[in-house]
């Protein structure tokens, strides 16, 4: 297809100079601090096909300057909320018991707590990193997540409290009792602190479980499990060599490369302004755009206030827009919140899981019914739930243009449909995200005050955006939006000779609420389509951008091949196909009056 837009302009922190020009696809920009300053994250990022810097946003540290607890709890609690997410939308499950069991003993998540026994760190200290541990164990075993954990403490030497190689890796009640047994004189008066020791026991961890699975004849088990390490520390590391290059052999031996780096997560929190130093934390800590992994706290203090609550009041079932990324998922798995609207037999319509009862599709998808009663909304897994009411936007009204020479008329296609009961068990996303909510802006990983506007920018804020549908064969199908100085010649597309809206005029047929896709090696919409979700694909979560409406062209006008596929036609000589959606952040009103109570809604700006 045509070529991805540029990166955004790159953001240069407070203090610092950029270096380098150009926001094409490789592009390189390079950051400098000035003098007495620290640069923390990426000092070089570069342009990426999919329209983002590489690594993470850079700042200008002071270096005995530290991090609020709330931003940490913050910024943790973000970056942890979607690990847990993405293991928990790729795990095995049985629904038939009602709730989910873990096929893979292997767990689909392991998070090693590495933990500061050096003579540094005083009793009372100790005493608090171990609670730290014990509320982050139990709190991310409270989310029906497979996990096995981890504990290794070290000072001179590292020590393996819990090993992700034992059975008790699983049970978070032993886990706990063992870190509550952990006494701070186990290390005797070692002195020194050998971070590096800790990574390396981590690394042969990993390495003892994929040899284990492959004697267990799954050698390509470990690929699906994702690793998290979270280090606390309370000084620079000073005996076992350098952390980074027991980190680059993790990295090695989990092949972390571009496709596979959200399978590893290095947290380190260091404690204490004088003897830590920013630039050894940043040097352990993954770079990852959007997100920090680096934090440094004034004292144990801020970091039991950071860490106790952290991930309170999230709800992993809550988390949207997540699909099962495993190569072995198809269709509805791989797009869990696309279900299909039906009146008696055959597919009348697609939609879109917008809350656990809610489902947005396109008002057309009831042009003249009076009941729905004998209509049922197919959300896959062979689940078929019937439907409570339906709601169309008032603006919606398919005879507006007839005076005006337009036969149908699609401005505000879009409608709401509540399901006579919630759908899928609580704690398993389902539901896609929808744009100018909170939602999004974790999703998007962008400050929670951020406002629709700017969510907008971010995402429709490109001449061309990549974007998908789902098709009636249940695959995602790509396509361009054309919005910008691409939106004339896009739009202009429906009324070409040959459509219904020949030689009408456009603005009589595409009004601003309309998104505009369709080229010639694009995909068409068919007929079912409508009322499916338009959406883009941002940092592994999918956001809803607008609803399927109407095109120019029917790719599957009755062609059936072998055992019933739909094939899709290619389109008559001479005929740009066009498809029209409807823009969520042109409704907005409308979806904030209805769903206000399902989803909470971002400042309008």
């Amino acid at each position: 297809g045509p070529a991805v837009g540029h990166c955004p302009p790159p953001a240069v922190p407070p203090g610092a100079v950029a270096t380098g020009a150009g926001r094409q696809r490789g592009a390189e920009v390079e950051l400098r601090c000035g003098p007495g300053l620290l640069l923390v994250g990426s000092g070089r990022r570069r342009c990426l096909p999919s329209g983002e810097w590489s690594g993470a946003e850079a700042s200008c540290r002071h270096p005995f300057s530290f991090d609020l607890p709330e931003d940490v709890r913050d910024g943790f609690g973000t970056s942890l909320s979607g690990v847990l997410g993405l293991a928990g939308a790729g795990a095995e499950r049985d629904e038939s018991l009602g709730r989910r069991i873990v096929l893979s003993r292997t767990g689909s998540l392991h998070v090693y707590f590495l933990i500061d026994a050096s003579k540094s760190v005083n009793e009372s200290n100790f005493r608090v990193f171990k609670d730290c541990v014990a509320a982050v164990v139990d709190r991310i075993s409270s989310f029906e997540v497979p996990v096995s954990f981890a504990v290794i403490s070290y000072a001179s030497q590292a020590r393996v409290i819990v090993s992700t190689t034992h059975d008790e890796a699983s049970d978070a009640d032993e886990v706990l009792s063992k870190v509550e047994a952990m006494k701070f004189g186990d290390h005797g008066d070692a002195t020194g602190t050998n971070i590096h020791g800790a990574l390396m026991e981590v690394y042969h961890m990993i390495l003892f479980q994929r040899e284990r699975a492959a004697q267990q004849g799954q050698p390509e088990a470990w690929r699906s499990v994702r690793h998290a390490v979270l280090l606390l520390t309370d000084g620079k590391f000073n005996v076992g060599g350098h952390p980074s290059d027991a980190v680059a052999k993790i990295e090695d031996v989990l092949e972390i490369k571009p496709d596979r780096a959200d399978y590893l997560d290095v947290y380190a929190f260091g404690v204490g302004a004088m003897e830590v130093d920013w630039l050894d934390l940043d040097a352990i800590a993954s770079k990852k755009p959007g997100e920090t992994h680096a934090f440094k706290l004034a004292d144990t203090a801020a970091l039991r206030l950071a860490l106790e609550n952290v991930l309170e009041g999230a709800e992993l079932g809550d988390i949207c827009g997540l699909a099962n990324a495993s190569a072995s998922a198809t269709g509805p798995q791989q797009n869990p919140w696309h279900v299909v609207l039906r009146a008696g037999v055959g597919q009348t319509c697609s939609g879109s899981l917008v809350a656990r009862r809610w489902v947005l599709t396109a008002a057309h998808c009831f042009t003249g019914v009076e009941s729905t009663d004998t209509w049922t909304v197919d959300v896959g897994g062979g689940e078929w739930v019937p439907i409570r009411r339906w709601l169309q936007h008032e603006g919606y009204d398919v005879r507006a243009g007839v005076a005006r020479g337009i036969p149908e008329f699609y401005d505000y296609d879009v409608a709401l449909v509540e399901l006579e009961r919630d759908v899928g068990p609580a704690g398993t996303p389902r539901r896609i995200c929808l744009p100018c909510t909170e939602d999004a802006n974790r999703a998007l990983k962008m400050p929670l005050g951020t406002t629709c506007k700017e969510q907008e920018a971010e995402l429709l804020g490109r001449a061309r955006v990549p974007a998908q549908f789902v098709s009636l064969e249940t695959q995602r199908t790509s396509v361009l939006i054309k919005t910008q100085e691409e939106w004339e010649a896009c739009a202009a597309g429906a009324v070409q000779p040959g459509t219904v809206y020949a030689g009408a005029s456009v603005s009589d047929v595409v009004t601003e609420r309309f998104l505009c896709s369709g080229g010639r090696d694009e995909g068409a919409t068919c007929k079912g389509e409508s009322g499916g979700a338009l959406f883009l694909e941002r940092k592994h979560r999918f956001v809803q951008v607008g609803v399927v409406s109407w095109g120019t062209f029917e790719a599957c006008r009755g062609r059936r091949g072998g055992a019933g596929k739909q094939l899709r036609a290619r389109p008559p000589p001479g005929h740009r196909p066009r498809d029209f959606h409807i823009s969520l952040f042109r409704v907005q009103p409308w979806l904030r009056r209805l769903l206000g109570g399902q989803l909470r809604f971002a400042p309008l700006g």
